[in-house]
């Protein structure tokens, strides 16, 4: 008889400051994960379940002209990703980038301006996680 596995809860919040942009969710290989997050100050929060031992959390935002790849493990190693709209993510790229607790990416624009993104993950003392990540558009290189 085989064990039930171990679940760790990911409490993650997101924002959205892509300079009035809808961030829309094109894959999530855990349920929960909001389907828009609204350009907006304040993060959207959720909260997903990912059986320790198991896939890696993984999400995918179009977001404008770009996509925004958020990658993390229960080991608290994190990853974010901007890339080209037109492009294929690539899982085993953004994992060769995963880092403990903090990542950051930055992607200019053809036309000027670029769109950066920073993801945060740590443990809690209730045994599941906090994820932070948010994706920013700035005029200015």
């Amino acid at each position: 008889m085989a064990c039930p596995p171990t679940y760790k809860v990911v409490k993650g919040k997101l924002t959205n400051g892509s300079g009035g942009c809808l961030a829309s969710l094109k894959y999530s290989n855990y349920q929960g994960a909001p389907v828009t997050i609204r350009c907006d100050p304040l993060p959207t929060p959720f909260e997903q379940n990912m059986k320790v031992g198991d896939l890696d959390g993984g999400l995918v935002y179009d977001v404008g002209s770009v996509k925004w790849i958020i990658l993390w493990t229960t080991e608290c190693k994190v990853a974010t990703k901007i890339i080209p709209i037109e492009g294929h993510v690539v899982w085993k790229d953004i994992e060769s980038i995963l880092h403990p607790h903090d990542s950051s990416d930055k992607l200019p624009l053809p036309g000027g301006g670029s769109f950066s993104s920073e993801a945060h993950i740590q443990a809690n003392g209730y045994g599941s996680l906090n994820l932070e990540a948010r994706i920013m558009w700035s005029v200015c290189n």
